[in-house]
């Protein structure tokens, strides 16, 4: 699925925050349409809550050492952007009609909504915030 992001995303590469916030709105139909929510402006940044998910990292440095991404910098933020074998694959499941469709979807929706800098009001904590006590 971050093979898809990533196609998607603009220079075809993303930073890790930007991974994280489009991998929970691209798994979940209520999280897509929170995402959408917020990127239109119909609610607000603090509803959301990203999720540091420890099996996309690891998937990230097995796709790095497949060669079909290379760590960069976004934004002044760790990132990742498609190789020319990632691309090639990215494109190839993109392209077929078969799988991840309610995936793709929502990737193509959301992905250009969400920039770079978008991201950093996902990251920056205001003082109307509402708190969660875990």
């Amino acid at each position: 699925m971050n093979l898809v992001i990533l196609n998607k995303s603009r220079a075809k590469r993303s930073s890790l925050a930007r991974l994280y916030i489009m991998n929970d709105a691209a798994r979940s139909f209520n999280d897509a349409d929170l995402l959408g929510d917020i990127l239109v402006g119909a609610a607000d940044s603090s509803r959301w809550r990203i999720k540091v998910e420890p099996a996309l990292g690891r998937a990230l440095d097995l796709m790095v050492g497949e060669t079909l991404l290379h760590w960069t910098t976004v934004s002044n933020r760790v990132g990742v952007e498609l190789s020319a074998t990632g691309l090639s694959l990215a494109e190839e499941i993109d392209g077929d009609d078969e799988i991840m469709v309610q995936e793709k979807a929502r990737i193509r929706f959301l992905s250009s909504k969400l920039t770079e800098a978008r991201v950093t009001e996902f990251l920056t904590v205001k003082a109307d915030h509402e708190v969660l006590d875990f």
